[in-house]
């Protein structure tokens, strides 16, 4: 069964996408869970390095002969400046995939799962796919190897891939944890 993939995905799908993939093994060993996008992830350790920043801060103000306070200042502003850094990075990372267009479509077939876009092939075989994680925004073909690639399609898809993908065994659906 081919699905032709016409929609450009919003950047909370990305998101959702860049997360899985960050956060691939605690997946392999527990698919129900739910997904925090990289952005989240990114401003929420960003906002406690800037917060135990400004404490160390105040606290070498007071006492500026402890040098340890100096320290802790510089690390945890490196840690907020490479949190700025990092944010930027996902941020432009996700305008990148989100402006590809090209002509996208997905595979499901009794022995394998394959996403085409453009020129590009990504192929899993039906015994290489562990889980098929349904989430908020996008569903996952997760595979059992970390080396292998795993193939997102936008959450609008859902009911294709539910009707033709036969291992319904695979299917792990965490949309009721988004509610």
């Amino acid at each position: 069964m081919e699905i032709k993939l016409n929609k450009i995905e919003s950047d909370a799908y990305y998101n959702e996408v860049l997360a899985i993939v960050s956060n691939y093994k605690k997946l392999v060993k527990n698919p129900r869970q739910k997904i925090k996008g990289v952005n989240r992830q990114a401003i929420t350790l960003t906002v406690i390095a800037l917060a135990f920043l400004v404490v160390f801060s105040f606290l070498y103000l007071q006492n500026r002969s402890n040098t340890l306070y100096l320290i802790v200042v510089a690390i945890f502003a490196i840690a907020f400046v490479l949190g700025i850094i990092y944010n930027v990075l996902i941020r432009k990372r996700i305008s990148k995939l989100k402006n590809k267009s090209s002509d996208r479509k997905l595979v499901i077939e009794d022995d394998y799962v394959e996403l085409t876009v453009g020129n590009e092939k990504s192929r899993l075989e039906m015994s290489e796919i562990q889980y098929v994680l349904i989430n908020k925004y996008s569903i996952s073909f997760i595979p059992n190897k970390a080396n292998s690639t795993l193939i997102a399609i936008g959450i609008s898809y859902r009911d294709d891939v539910l009707n033709n993908f036969a291992r319904k065994e695979l299917i792990v659906d965490n949309s009721s944890l988004y509610q």
